[in-house]
């Protein structure tokens, strides 16, 4: 089997493809490598404490080194086992494809790793949180199959535009915080640009429902009791700061229950209260309480008139399984209390079983799709559950000019051309020289029109955002524009990267290591890289292994000073001394 990129990319659904890029590994620098190690080291060293331990079983399992950013090829070769892949993306991709991605076992790993300032955390989608973070834990397979079933019904969730919006800016927003050179003054306009679209959002969608639920689990879960836990939420796992700030009493830990979906987050701050799983069992009871409230499973004419409000596509599905793929444009509602007529604008696919029917795809339903649904007079059965003599009974043949009564006042009258099932069940029914009209008279379908093809159901079973057969409709947006800001570097920085590549090469054996060779480093970094703290803490564990105590000495000297001019990094050098002196 070819766990070639390539190769991957093919075997994933084709309208998930624009989002995929390949991972170009030679254009990570030498300094990307060391912000990883610098990361995983920092991480382990405390997460073997207060991580699940099927996070720390999982990382090899799952082709996660400690000292250079995985391959993707690689990390594929070991997913493989356990039934997963990996593709690399740019940023973030749409929520509705993100949720997709995992309903097919496929975890979106971002291509970009973040920048030294922002080390400790980024609010940027980065190879560290989606590789390090995401792919470890999966190998447990309950956690698994939370997983894939959230990533299920996270595809078929009834999203809004707004909620498209809200995505483009936290986009844009992770985007600029993640370039080392934005200024203040394009921080500032992100940030408010998110906060007016979150704010305009006064009435969240399901998908926002069910996003929130995923980002206090998936991304920000706790596991255990409310005072004895383990972190399993990627986001806490991928960053330092987070993993240390669960901890802290201040932050409420709560039990983690169906309500936590009404619970909002800030992608860019700190999290003021967690939520804590007694168990990954007790993460798929929490999912299955909620997706009974959703519109795919209770159907009825209050979901379709949540996919109806959204004004993207939708699809709605008949007791008689047939699929209606469109943005609804009307429906009307019986005195039964179900819909008793459905029309679409624009392109529409009719499918069953999320395949689309011969013949019926958005080509030929170019402008939209209409048919009166519901009980038909006199009929105690519904009618698709009538076989052929029983149509024939009721005046229903083909050739011949047919009449049907619904119980709404639709009426429908033409010449039967054609008839399809599936499964045993009556699905569409074909009419020539046909006229439909409703309960007041009013004309809804004239025979100049063509063919009219009427949908067979009492009922709409299940009702989704999105397209049943998303190969034949693929009403994901494009790509988005907005694309991670590419960093040039200067001479300057690429003779740093020389000497991280250099200590490398000598970690590694490529080439030879003196006390001469570490000196000409040091000189180096002396004379033209004087705030370079990450570089000097690995020119440290390499004079440590050569025990040059002059020259760790002299090291460690620098890196004070380096401290002494701002707080933040001073934490880092100084739990990095302790990592990297050992």
């Amino acid at each position: 089997m070819s766990f070639s990129q390539e190769s991957v990319i093919a075997s994933i659904p084709s309208h998930l493809r624009q989002f995929v890029v390949l991972q170009h590994y030679d254009e990570y620098t030498p300094q990307d490598h060391a912000v990883w190690r610098y990361v995983m080291r920092r991480n382990l060293s405390f997460l073997s404490k207060v991580a699940h331990p099927a996070y720390l079983s999982g990382l090899e399992k799952t082709g996660i080194s400690l000292d250079y950013i995985p391959d993707i090829e690689d990390m594929n070769a070991r997913l493989s086992k356990i039934g997963w892949k990996a593709v690399v993306v740019d940023g973030f991709v749409p929520p509705a494809a993100f949720m997709e991605f995992q309903a097919h076992k496929i975890l979106v790993i971002s291509a970009e790793i973040r920048n030294i300032k922002n080390i400790l955390y980024t609010p940027a989608p980065d190879i560290i949180h989606e590789a390090a973070g995401h792919a470890p834990i999966i190998a447990d397979e309950t956690y698994a199959a939370y997983l894939q079933k959230i990533g299920e019904y996270g595809a078929k969730s009834v999203f809004s535009k707004l909620d498209y919006e809200i995505y483009e800016a936290i986009r844009q927003l992770s985007i600029i915080k993640e370039y080392p050179d934005a200024s203040a003054e394009e921080v500032t306009a992100a940030e408010q640009e998110l906060e007016q679209k979150v704010a305009a959002n006064t009435v969240p969608s399901e998908s926002a429902y069910l996003a929130r639920l995923h980002w206090w689990t998936v991304e920000y879960g706790l596991i255990g009791k409310t005072d004895d836990f383990k972190i399993y939420g990627a986001g806490i796992l991928s960053s330092v700061g987070e993993s240390k700030a669960c901890l802290d009493p201040s932050v409420k830990k709560l039990p983690l229950s169906v309500e936590t979906a009404m619970v909002d987050y800030d992608i860019t701050r700190m999290q003021p209260q967690l939520f804590v799983a007694a168990s990954f069992e007790h993460l798929l009871e929490v999912l299955e309480e909620f997706a009974d409230s959703m519109c795919f499973r209770k159907g009825g004419i209050e979901s379709v008139k949540q996919v109806m409000a959204s004004d993207n596509v939708g699809t709605v599905v008949l007791d008689s399984g047939l699929q209606i793929s469109g943005v609804i444009d009307r429906i009307d509602e019986g005195s039964d209390k179900h819909v008793s007529f459905i029309k679409t604008r624009s392109e529409t696919s009719l499918a069953y079983q999320d395949i689309e029917l011969d013949g019926h795809g958005i080509a030929y339903h170019l402008d939209g799709f209409s048919s009166p649904l519901g009980a038909v007079k006199g009929l105690h059965t519904p009618l698709y559950l009538l076989a052929d003599e029983d149509l024939a009974r009721i005046g229903l043949i083909s050739g011949e000019v047919s009449h049907l009564e619904f119980v709404s006042g639709f009426t429908v009258r033409g010449i039967l051309s054609d008839t399809l099932r599936k499964d045993g069940k009556l699905i569409l029914l074909s009419f020539t020289d046909c006229t439909v009209t409703d309960g007041d008279n009013n004309i809804i379908f004239q025979p100049e029109w063509g063919t009219f093809d009427m949908a067979v159901g009492s009922s709409i079973v299940s009702a989704f955002s999105g397209s049943a057969d998303k190969e034949k409709f693929n009403v994901y947006p494009p790509k988005s524009e907005k694309k991670a800001i590419k960093v040039v570097y200067n001479d300057k920085q690429l003779k740093l990267f020389e000497i991280y590549k250099q200590i490398d090469d000598m970690r590694a054996g490529r080439i030879p290591t003196s006390t001469t060779e570490l000196q000409r480093l040091h000189h180096a970094l002396h004379t033209d890289h004087t705030d370079a703290w990450l570089v000097r803490l690995e020119l440290i564990e390499l004079a440590s292994r050569h025990n040059a105590t002059s020259l760790i000495s002299e090291l460690k000297k620098e890196l004070y000073n380096i401290g002494n001019r701002d707080p933040e990094t001073n934490e880092l050098i100084t739990t990095g001394l302790d990592l990297y002196s050992a």
